[in-house]
């Protein structure tokens, strides 16, 4: 068993410091390794696999790793990722030829619920809101109309509105988001960053906003692009009441709800 034991901890150290060749005696010719991302077969295949930087940085980063569990000619190790990782970890079930290692099953476990904070968007979420066009990742909405039909549409306009509010400015005064928005409140908004891997999902209740001061702040902040769209400002400006938002950013994953238990 300290054979195998020996060589989960060179494979372990393979991911970890990016030094697959001290593996390579370890592993049977016939090695596969299976993972949610892809499959390796043989000796090569393999060693290029762990030579991927971003499955070593990630590893990395402040991994906790289990000792090594044997159950009958398996070998399962788990490293568990803080918080602010995607998911919660990676669990290996290593299988052997011998003393060698012919299998590895490298699957990735759901992260932990994160536990909800208080309604308040961060300058993180409002700077990635309301520079999404010039990003070139426009937000998206959601809406139902009177038929149930849900609707999604790229808006160019949303902006950070407040600590617990987002706003828009829709150009056409009878296109479907303003007429159904009074009977059917409820919207969801969407943000995806695949450069960051920042998503953001929000929900809540929107509303037509008719205080001329009000609709001047909101046309103002939008962008110049969408400003010179609707230059007599014939559109209508429509806030939402957030009750809930939730992804991830930079710092890590989100959720925010309007009233925390």
């Amino acid at each position: 068993m300290s054979d195998r034991i020996e060589a989960v901890e060179a494979y372990q150290n393979a991911l970890i410091k990016g030094d697959a060749d001290a593996v390579t005696e370890h592993l049977d010719d016939d090695v596969v390794v299976e993972t949610n991302f892809g499959r390796a077969e043989g000796i090569e295949a393999v060693l290029t696999l762990l030579r991927e930087p971003r499955t070593a940085g990630l590893l990395a980063a402040g991994a906790h790793w289990s000792a090594p569990a044997a159950s009958g000619d398996t070998i399962t190790v788990t490293a568990e990722l803080p918080a602010t990782a995607p998911f919660g970890g990676v669990e290996f079930v290593f299988a052997f030829a011998g003393p060698k290692i012919a299998r590895v099953e490298q699957q990735t476990l759901p992260a932990a619920p994160v536990p909800p904070a208080r309604l308040r968007l961060t300058e993180e979420i409002k700077s990635a809101v309301n520079g999404a066009l010039d990003n070139q990742t426009p937000m998206l909405i959601a809406y139902r109309d009177g038929t149930d039909e849900i609707h999604l549409s790229f808006r160019g306009s949303i902006q950070a509105y407040s600590g617990d509010q987002l706003a828009l400015w829709a150009r056409d005064p009878g296109g479907g988001l303003p007429r159904n928005v009074t009977a059917r409140p409820k919207v969801t908004l969407f943000y995806h960053d695949p450069k960051t891997r920042t998503s953001y999902t929000f929900y809540g209740r929107a509303r037509v906003e008719d205080n001329p001061e009000h609709r001047a702040v909101i046309f103002e902040n939008s962008h110049p692009r969408e400003q010179q769209m609707d230059f007599r400002r014939r559109g209508i400006a429509i806030v939402v009441d957030l009750d809930r938002v939730e992804g991830r950013g930079p710092a890590g994953r989100v959720l925010m709800v309007g009233s925390v238990p």
